[in-house]
């Protein structure tokens, strides 16, 4: 169970790095689309895999500002880091924030690495609610992810929801890369969106579980992701 709980928070990581590679220059605000209408069962999907099902998981692990590890930054809400977004993108963003604690988390901004490990610890009095973790993880990262996902798979816009939705969480997953060994199944992937080929879709996603043998926890994680994955694909 140690295992799994911390392969969750190192999944979190990597959500941060990709999302924050996604976004546009930190300098700069810019006004997002409104938020997607993600498919609930797609919606129940992402929960389940990048917090452990919802509030009680988040309350317990990830309420507070972490240090995920590698070459993030602080780490707050769902997956929001710090490290790779401006003061102005994180008070933005944070707005609901009571001002003393944006200011603490806003001098966090561009610090990532082991420097950022000791900046958690110093702001572990800081508490962010659910409510608030996930209306920002809806409103901004879920909303910037669809928009990679978009730009990543050409004919996406035509898709059914529950298949958009799966897509979407392949993304948070695995990023947009086309590039490299263990990524043939997506080139498979992005070929038969426009087709609509929502088997074939499905049949691809679970062609990945190969990289994952399910020696350990986090690698049942990953293959039980792609089968839902895969199952979503083929819900009408």
């Amino acid at each position: 169970m140690r295992n799994l709980l911390s392969f969750r928070v190192l999944r979190l990581a990597a959500l941060a790095l990709i999302w924050a590679y996604s976004r546009p220059a930190a300098a700069q605000l810019v006004q997002l689309p409104p938020a997607p209408a993600v498919s609930p069962a797609g919606r129940k999907l992402l929960l389940d895999f990048e917090v452990g099902g919802g509030e009680r998981y988040y309350m317990r692990l990830l309420a507070r500002p972490t240090w995920p590890g590698f070459s993030s930054g602080v780490t707050i809400g769902i997956g929001w880091d710090c490290g790779y977004n401006s003061a102005a993108v994180l008070r933005s963003d944070w707005r609901a924030l009571e001002k003393s604690h944006q200011d603490r988390l806003a001098s966090t901004a561009g610090i990532t690495g082991r420097s950022a490990k000791h900046r958690a610890a110093a702001l572990r009095d800081i508490l962010v609610q659910w409510q608030l973790a996930e209306t920002v993880f809806n409103e901004v990262t879920v909303t910037r992810f669809w928009q990679l996902t978009r730009r990543t798979y050409p004919g996406f816009d035509d898709l059914r929801p529950n298949a958009q939705a799966a897509l979407l969480s392949l993304t948070f997953n695995r990023g947009s890369s086309m590039s490299g060994p263990r990524r043939p199944e997506m080139r498979e992937v992005r070929a038969l969106v426009p087709r609509k080929d929502y088997a074939g879709i499905a049949r691809q996603i679970r062609a990945m579980k190969h990289y994952w043998p399910a020696r350990a926890d986090s690698d049942r994680d990953l293959t039980d992701r792609r089968e839902a994955e895969a199952k979503l694909i083929e819900l009408p």
